[in-house]
C-alpha cells in the first residue's frame, strides 16, 4: 500500500487501520489475507502499526456498551458549539485514533461483530460414511476430509483454529508466521506453520503423521511441559486420557493412502482397521472383542466393502455374519 523508503508513523497507523477493514471484510479473499502477510513483513514498524491497531480495536470492544451510551443524540434544548482548533504534538495520533474509533464502531454498533469477527465465523465440515471432502479455506489452506468425520473451522485475525471430532482428515496448511494454525483434537493440541500432515483421531487414540514441515502437539493441559516436535516421516501416537505418547519413524505417505482410495496397514489391530474400514463404507463393520487385537499388515482397497470384509476374515479364520443393520467378524 505504500512506499517502504517513505512509510511514516502516522502513515503506517492509517494503513493498518485500511488492513484490519480490508481482510475482515465479507468480501476478503485469500489473496487479500497474503497481500496483508506481504505488507506485514515489509518492516517491523509496520507489524508494530497492526498489533497496535488491534489493541485499540479490542479496547473499543471492551467499551462498546460506554462508548454506544455516548453516542445518544442530545437533547433538543442542549446546543452544541465546535471547540476551537489547537493544534499539538499530538494531534495526529488523537486523529488516527479518532479514524480507528469511527472506522470500528461502524461494526460495533449493531452488536459483538467485532469480536467475532477477530475470532473468525466458525464453519462446520461433516461427511458421511463413504463421502470424502476437500476443503479450500480462504487462506490458503487444504483439508481432506475422511468419510464419517467432523471438524469446526475459525480463520481469526491471530491464530487459525480447528477443532476436530471424531475424525480423520490431510492437512495441507498455508504458511502464515503471524497466524499459527492450532488443531484441538481430543486431548492433544498440535501447533503448526506451514506444512503437511494427517490426523486420524477415533474416540479413543491419537495419531499426527508428518509429510512436510514440522508439527508440535501437547497435551491441551500441557502445564508447562514442552511439546513433541516431529518432523518429516515421524508420527505421534497417543491414548487418550493417558500422559505419554509414542513417536516412531514412518512412511509418511501410507497415512496418506485413504484419500487415495487405499488403506495401508502396518502392524495394525483388526479393531483400528476396523474403525477406519466404517469411514468408508455405509454398513457398519463390528468385531467380537477377543478378535480385535489380532494384527494385520498389507494393503486394503476402500472401493468395495464385501472384499476388505473377505480379506480381514480370510487372513485372521474369522467368521462373517451379516444382519439388516451391520456386519459382524467374529
Amino acid at each position: 500500500m505504500s512506499d517502504r523508503t517513505h512509510e511514516t508513523k502516522e502513515g503506517l497507523r492509517d494503513e493498518a487501520v485500511a488492513w484490519l477493514i480490508r481482510v475482515q471484510s465479507d468480501a476478503a479473499t485469500a489473496d487479500d489475507w497474503m497481500a496483508l502477510t506481504d505488507w506485514l513483513e515489509g518492516s517491523p514498524a509496520r507489524q508494530e502499526a497492526f498489533e497496535e491497531a488491534e489493541l485499540i480495536v479490542a479496547d473499543l470492544t471492551e467499551r462498546r456498551d460506554e462508548i454506544v451510551a455516548g453516542l445518544t443524540p442530545p437533547v433538543d434544548n442542549v446546543i452544541s458549539f465546535p471547540a476551537a482548533r489547537r493544534k499539538s504534538a499530538a494531534a495526529p495520533r488523537r486523529a488516527w485514533i479518532g479514524g480507528a474509533i469511527a472506522a470500528s464502531l461502524a461494526v460495533m454498533i449493531g452488536g459483538p461483530a467485532l469480536w467475532n469477527a477477530s475470532q473468525g465465523a466458525l464453519v462446520t465440515y461433516e461427511t458421511k460414511p463413504g463421502e470424502t471432502r476437500r476443503i479450500d479455506l480462504a487462506d490458503g489452506t487444504h483439508i481432506t476430509l475422511d468419510g464419517g468425520s467432523k471438524l469446526s473451522v475459525r480463520l481469526g485475525w491471530r491464530a487459525r483454529r480447528v477443532e476436530m471430532g471424531l475424525a480423520q482428515a490431510s492437512f495441507d496448511v498455508a504458511k502464515d508466521p503471524s497466524r499459527p494454525f492450532l488443531i484441538g483434537v481430543g486431548d492433544q493440541a498440535v501447533r503448526v506453520i506451514g506444512t503437511e500432515f494427517n490426523i486420524r483421531n477415533d474416540g479413543r487414540s491419537v495419531r499426527v503423521t508428518v509429510r512436510r514441515g514440522i508439527v508440535e502437539v501437547a497435551q491441551r493441559d500441557a502445564k508447562g511441559q514442552a511439546p513433541t516436535r516431529l518432523t518429516v516421516g515421524q508420527e505421534l501416537r497417543h491414548v487418550q486420557g493417558s500422559d505419554t505418547a509414542q513417536v516412531r519413524r514412518v512412511q509418511a505417505s501410507d497415512a496418506f493412502a485413504w484419500s487415495q482410495g487405499q488403506l495401508v496397514a502396518d502392524n495394525e489391530t483388526l479393531g483400528d482397521i476396523v474403525a477406519d474400514l466404517n469411514r468408508r463404507f455405509t454398513t457398519p463393520i463390528r468385531i467380537a472383542p477377543e478378535a480385535a487385537n489380532r494384527r494385520f499388515s498389507g494393503v486394503i482397497a476402500l472401493d468395495n466393502e464385501d472384499a476388505a470384509v473377505r480379506l480381514l476374515a480370510t487372513y485372521a479364520s474369522l467368521q462373517v455374519d451379516r444382519t439388516a443393520e451391520e456386519i459382524i467378524l467374529r
